[in-house]
């Protein structure tokens, strides 16, 4: 027969003691609120060292399924304080004190433990993988790892009330405080959410130039009957990622064709080159051909395309309009940085593309300075001619060599 003080004595106000109680009620929701707080606002610190490559832009699906787990999360979080205040001091309603020390060194470690590794996790991403050059939303974790969002704060929670199982009889009180942390998790998610649209609105009006043209070129488009879909529009808008380097690549290789490029390539490659993207980054050197660094159709591919296209259609008028891009890139300020209050962001992103592609490609200038002064010597293309100004060539501390360029029409 079992003893009365081998007994697990029921869970209740009394045996925790009514002051004790309510201050570990108060510390609990104190640390939640805190937590929830400290977590929202590192998710977007964390997401602006993004904003070096191309930027973390949640949906507003993903920006409330982060909200609720930080909420959840941190009412679990709070939840282990509450127990480990609760098992702490001395209590002369419970006998085997031992079990009280567990207790709260078991909410202790659970707490500790899980928000350090959902600090870590949540630091490492931002860092090491959102910032790497062509990621491209591989790691989905919306979708793929959803379930990881209800598991850590369900475990954090169960995991203190298994230790007080080991001291009292709980009996309804489990059920009783699953409603008291939903209230609370909603509370949280309702109150300590971070102000997404600061970093958001900065991004957007930063590359504002950048999106306004492609809005532009999309509207033109339409016009004509050509019609691009809104993941084609959110390629455009990034600079490193996987997709948008493979588009630059594929919108390059299309002018290898002896064959008319379509107009929905050459709408992409004016784009793509007013945009500044890139194929990859600048790898080939003087030892091989180092204008494979140069990311676009060459000067000349442009004037074949020239050549075999009428000279009223709208192909036509979008290759000069290429050639317009190309020549800008060659002609921005080469000191911008230098009086950057003067220049927008996008001239300064400009400025120093320039200046890339001047250390790290050859001949391009040349060819280009070529194709140019042959199209405005011939009058058929009269009325292009103010898309194509003539430039001086700059060999850039002899970076820049002449190329005799064969043009035929």
């Amino acid at each position: 027969m079992l003893n009365k003080g081998y007994l697990k004595p029921v869970i209740s106000i009394e045996k925790i003691g009514k002051i004790r109680f309510l201050t570990g009620i108060v510390i609990g929701i104190l640390v939640a609120f805190l937590a929830s707080y400290f977590l929202n606002y590192s998710r977007e610190s964390m997401r602006m060292l993004t904003f070096f490559a191309d930027p973390l832009i949640l949906s507003e699906k993903e920006f409330r399924l982060y909200d609720l787990f930080f909420a959840a999360f941190s009412t679990s979080f709070g939840f282990g304080f509450t127990i480990a205040y609760w098992a702490g001091g001395r209590n002369p309603n419970i006998k085997r004190r031992y079990l009280m020390t567990f207790a709260a060194s078991n909410a202790w470690l659970v707490s500790i433990v899980a928000f350090i590794l959902v600090a870590r996790y949540g630091s490492l991403l931002p860092v090491i993988m959102y910032g790497l050059y062509g990621y491209d939303g591989q790691f989905d974790l919306l979708n793929d790892y959803w379930y990881i969002f209800i598991m850590i704060p369900a475990y954090v929670f169960f995991a203190h009330w298994n230790t007080i199982r080991l001291v009292f009889r709980t009996r309804y009180w489990v059920i009783i405080s699953i409603g008291f942390y939903l209230i609370i998790s909603f509370s949280l998610y309702k109150t300590t959410g971070a102000d997404r649209n600061i970093l958001n609105q900065t991004y957007y009006s930063r590359h504002k130039q950048r999106f306004d043209f492609i809005d532009s070129e999309f509207e033109k488009a339409r016009k004509i009957g050509v019609f691009f879909s809104d993941t084609t529009r959110d390629i455009l808008r990034k600079e490193n990622a996987e997709r948008t380097r493979n588009l630059v690549l594929q919108v390059k290789q299309a002018f290898l064709k002896e064959s008319k490029v379509p107009k929905d390539t050459l709408i992409l490659q004016k784009i793509l080159i007013h945009n500044l993207n890139k194929h990859g980054l600048f790898f080939f050197r003087r030892s091989e051909d180092w204008d494979q660094n140069w990311s676009y159709a060459q000067p000349e591919q442009i004037y074949h395309q020239i050549q075999i296209n009428d000279l009223e259609s709208k192909e036509t008028e979008l290759l000069f309009e290429i050639l317009a891009e190309q020549i800008a890139i060659f002609t921005t300020p080469d000191n911008a940085w230098d009086e950057k209050g003067k220049y927008t962001f996008y001239e300064l992103q400009k400025s120093t593309y320039r200046r890339n592609i001047m250390r790290n490609t050859e001949t391009i200038q040349s060819r280009l300075l070529q194709v140019v002064r042959k199209l405005r010597s011939e009058k058929s293309f009269k009325k292009y001619h103010y898309l194509i100004p003539e430039f001086e060539f700059d060999d850039f501390d002899e970076r820049q060599t002449h190329f005799d360029l064969k043009l035929t029409e």
